[in-house]
């Protein structure tokens, strides 16, 4: 084993970052353990240090291979639950551990090749889980030699998650190998369930037990969420989160905005453009994560969003858009720090990001990254490079990091109060400007205007700046930027509906420096919807907007506020007053209608005619106005009443005129500006305007003139009582702050009443549902008990039936065997007394023969002859008595059979036992025949 000193620099002090490299260690350990097969094996264990802040350790396992340096990279890791330990193993299959409490590292003696996914045991704490690429599922305890397999499938296995605090004690886990998801028993070892779902319709992408609960989410490729009963193996709920999202979307209100989280590449080199290749068949969701209290789901989709759900009800709690960045891999940061998100991003670098303070971002590791872990306790990160390193970061650094950044741009802000600074005109710049006034006099452009009745487009901003003599006043725009926003601006913009928001930053920043310029700018609520043509037109030149629409206020738009707030009636009435002289049948139309000269003028004028006219129009209209007098802008007004007459009058009611003066009509802006010239020219001196106001005026070089032509008493009066309302305001305010506070505390008092009452109902129907399966299960034994009594009845009978059946089968059998037994006693018999007749034959010869010797004898000789002949056959006699005592033994016996037995057998005949019996007493007779027979025999 090899301790070194990393060569990265840490960026606190000078501090060297601890280094692991287990190349030696591993060889050593291993000829170590194949010495001690056969007895107990010890583990050796290293001392090692780590840093105090940063990163505070990096692992690598580093071989050489051929004479080449070759790092292996590490396909699974993690923490245990107390984050005291850590676990990796290498694409080998190495098993290395690292304890934090002890500062001490070991090489466990087996291999398990193929790893893909670890997680730490929920019993044991020096046990893990893990699982291969060829689906087994493997129980390792760092402690011991030996490890325990189960084969799950074929397929990888992808996720491993315990169950809840409800069913914990199960020892249940869910497996996600390939398209499938497991149940496994972890105590028994055991596959216990399966998910079953249609697989023809959607793959699995994720199966996992939801945090503090008993129930399983899987999420589909058609981004559909299913929550699973781990009891009852039942879907309980399907819930599809973009289709909330959309639906949220959809809701939203100009208020309402999306948070937009952005990663700019100012850290590191980007390409202008990117192409990832996705599988668009796998939905939109790509990673996941929750926190370790079980209070947040968060997703990430491939369309740059970050949806955050509760796990409880499943309902959309936030959305955030990413912008510049998709993120592959979430881990959430358990509480306090809960809107602190790490994210593996597509271009394979570590991030860190504040949902609670978007602005604020960290890139934790730029180098390529494979994947990370987070420790439960959210004190350590580990991140697995593509170059094989492995580097564990002390998260409360990375943290601290990212405060003081938050820091930082506080300062920055209050320093300045603008987000970036006004860059100084180059001298190249203002020579220029004035050789462009020289060439460009207002001769030379009417004539322009004469021939094309407006101002080619390439160079109408520098037409535009000459015509309007703008002073280019650098110095004083920079004043009024670093004054800021007022608030009154800042709660008004609020409403601004815009979807372009660099052109809504730059509305705002014109009008804020109008305000600045000039209070009375932020009270009227018609100057956003005036200056907003303009902004549009320069909005990449913040300063030339603001000049052009200050020269505006003294020149065009010199009387709009002579009566703020209430509309220019003196300017107004000049528009009537010209109507009535040139068109007078349309002015009693008006008249008629009651459509006064704020629907048929105003209207046209607080938009400077931007809503009914197009982009094009617009300008060709207002190359006129900025290269006529100020007051041309009224006979514009009017021409535009006159040019549209034929469809006016024929308009039913005063609600439909104003409607046609707040859309786009069709007109002819040349003949628009031609009849303006016409009017202009022909308007008798008593109703010319131009007798009440002042001639063209550009602004002076060096400063901006105060705008005075408005109510300034009357502003400041209305400053002061603002100011009162304002005080009465913040106190409602607060009081209203310290109502939602106390609405807030007693909605989370109810909320965890509620979550507890839930909680409760939950163990209730626990509970119940226990109660139900023993009940069920009572029921089911009773019902077998009786089963198993009528089973027993029914086998008792069959048992009698039986044992009848072989009784008589036995009885049929004696009776066979008895019938045989006289069979062949009957051929006993029969052979005896045939014997015996041919004995008896003999001897009747043999004495005939002997009478035939003997006649000639003398009468001595033939009784001494008589005396042998019995004697001669004394012993045959004797043999025939003893069988006939034996065959009067076996007809006893034959004679002697139950008269109740032989009614059982009811099978055999009665006219075959009479038989059986004429047959015995017809024996007994011949066997009585042929002892009379011998004892004549016997006498003579």
């Amino acid at each position: 084993m090899e301790i070194e000193k990393d060569s990265n620099i840490s960026e606190e002090g000078g501090e060297l970052t601890s280094s692991i490299n287990f190349t030696n260690y591993a060889s050593t350990t291993s000829s170590e353990a194949s010495s001690a097969r056969g007895s107990e094996f010890k583990m050796k264990k290293h001392l090692l240090s780590f840093k105090k802040h940063g990163n505070i350790l990096t692992v690598h396992h580093t071989v050489k291979e051929e004479g080449k340096l070759i790092r292996i990279v590490f396909n699974a890791y993690c923490f245990n639950l107390r984050g005291t330990q850590f676990v990796a193993i290498d694409r080998r299959g190495n098993i290395f551990v690292i304890d934090f409490a002890s500062k001490r590292f070991w090489r466990h003696p087996e291999r398990v090749p193929k790893s893909s996914v670890i997680v730490p045991s929920v019993k044991e704490s020096d046990q893990y889980l893990l699982g291969t690429k060829n689906g087994f599922l493997i129980l390792l305890d760092v402690e011991k030699p030996n490890l325990r397999l189960l084969n799950v499938s074929q397929d990888p296995i992808s996720e491993i998650t315990f169950a809840g605090v409800p069913l914990q004690p199960k020892n249940l886990a869910v497996i996600r190998s390939g398209n499938a998801a497991y149940l496994v028993n972890i105590k028994t070892f055991t596959c216990t369930h399966r998910l079953d779902f249609d697989k023809r319709l959607m793959a699995l992408k994720f199966a996992f037990y939801l945090p503090y609960s008993e129930h399983i989410l899987t999420c589909f490729t058609n981004d559909s969420l299913h929550i699973w009963s781990s009891v009852k193996l039942e879907v309980l709920r399907i819930v599809n989160p973009i289709k909330l999202r959309d639906r949220k979307m959809q809701l939203q209100t100009s208020k309402d905005t999306t948070p937009v989280l952005e990663l700019n590449s100012d850290n590191f080199t980007e390409y202008p453009f990117s192409c990832c290749d996705r599988d668009l068949t796998e939905g939109l969701i790509m990673s996941y994560c929750y926190q370790t209290d079980g209070s947040c789901l968060c997703f990430s989709t491939s369309d740059n969003y970050l949806l955050f759900l509760s796990p409880y009800t499943l309902e959309l709690l936030s959305i955030f858009k990413l912008k510049n960045v998709l993120l592959q891999q979430l881990c959430l940061m358990p509480k306090p720090n809960e809107s602190l998100l790490f994210g593996l991003t597509e271009k394979r670098k570590i991030v860190l990001l504040d949902c609670a303070n978007i602005e604020l971002k960290l890139f934790v590791d730029t180098s390529a990254s494979r994947s990370m872990q987070l420790s439960t306790d959210g004190k350590f990160l580990a991140i697995s490079r593509c170059s094989g390193e492995m580097p564990i970061w002390s998260v409360c650094y990375l943290i601290n990091v990212l405060r003081s950044q938050e820091r930082c741009k506080n300062m920055l802000r209050r320093a300045f109060k603008q987000s970036k600074p006004m860059p100084l005109p180059t001298a190249a710049e203002c020579r220029f400007r004035e050789e462009l006034r020289e060439l460009l006099t207002p001769q030379s452009l009417q004539q322009i205007l004469q021939e094309y009745h407006c101002y080619p487009s390439k160079y109408r901003a520098l037409i535009w700046f000459c015509l309007l003599k703008l002073p280019n006043n650098r110095a004083q725009y920079q004043d009024l930027m670093q004054m800021g926003l007022p608030k009154i601006i800042v709660v008004k913009a609020r409403s601004f509906q815009l979807k372009n928001a660099k052109l809504k930053r730059a509305l705002i920043r014109c009008w804020s420096n109008l305000a600045q310029w000039c209070k009375m700018f932020a009270y009227n609520d018609n100057v956003p919807k005036l200056i907003f043509p303009f902004v549009k037109m320069f909005h990449s030149n913040p300063l030339a907007t603001f000049e052009v629409c200050v020269t505006l206020m003294f020149n065009q738009f010199q009387m709009f506020f002579e009566y703020h707030p209430l509309e220019p009636s003196n300017y107004l009435g000049f528009c009537t007053n010209i109507l009535k002289y040139f068109d007078c049948p349309l002015y009693r139309f008006y008249t008629d209608k009651d459509v006064t000269a704020s629907i048929y003028a105003w209207s046209l004028l607080n938009t400077s005619f931007a809503k009914v006219l197009d982009e094009d129009q617009w300008f060709c209209l207002w190359d006129n106005i900025i290269s006529a007098p100020p007051y041309f802008l009224i006979f514009c007004v009017v021409a535009y009443n006159i040019m549209q007459r034929e469809v006016i009058v024929r308009l039913p009611d005063k609600t439909v005129v104003n409607d046609f003066f707040q859309e786009q009509n069709p007109v002819d802006i040349k003949k628009l500006t031609a009849k303006a010239f016409k009017l202009m020219s022909c308007c008798p001196m008593a109703l010319h305007p131009k007798r009440y106001m002042c001639n063209f005026q550009p602004l002076p070089r060096g400063v901006y003139p105060k705008f005075l032509n408005y109510p300034l008493k009357s502003l400041e009066r209305f400053e002061e009582k603002a100011i009162d309302i304002q005080k009465l305001q913040r106190s409602l305010d607060d009081k209203m702050r310290a109502l939602d506070l106390e609405e807030m505390e007693m909605t989370r008092k109810l909320e965890n009443g509620l979550r507890k009452e839930e909680h409760d109902k939950r163990l209730k129907d626990i509970e119940r549902y226990y109660q139900d399966t023993l009940k069920r299960e009572e029921e089911r034994l009773n019902y077998q008990r009786k089963v198993l009594l009528l089973h027993q009845k029914e086998i008792r009978q069959q048992k009698g039936e039986v044992l009848k059946a072989l009784r008589e089968s036995e009885q049929r059998k004696t009776l066979l065997q008895r019938e045989g037994e006289l069979e062949s006693l009957q051929n006993n018999i029969e052979k005896e007394r045939l014997r015996n007749d041919i004995d008896l034959m003999e001897a009747e010869e043999k004495i005939r023969n002997r009478e035939l010797d003997i006649l000639g004898q003398n009468l001595k000789s033939t009784e001494e002859e008589k005396q042998s002949l019995s004697k001669r056959f004394h012993n045959d006699i004797k043999r025939l008595w003893e069988e006939q005592k034996l065959l009067d033994d076996d007809l006893k016996k034959l004679s002697s059979i139950d008269l109740k037995e032989s009614k059982k057998i009811t099978n055999i005949p009665s006219d075959y036992l009479n038989a059986v019996e004429d047959k015995l007493q017809q024996y007994k007779e011949e066997f009585a025949n042929i002892i009379k027979d011998n004892e004549s025999n016997r006498s003579k």
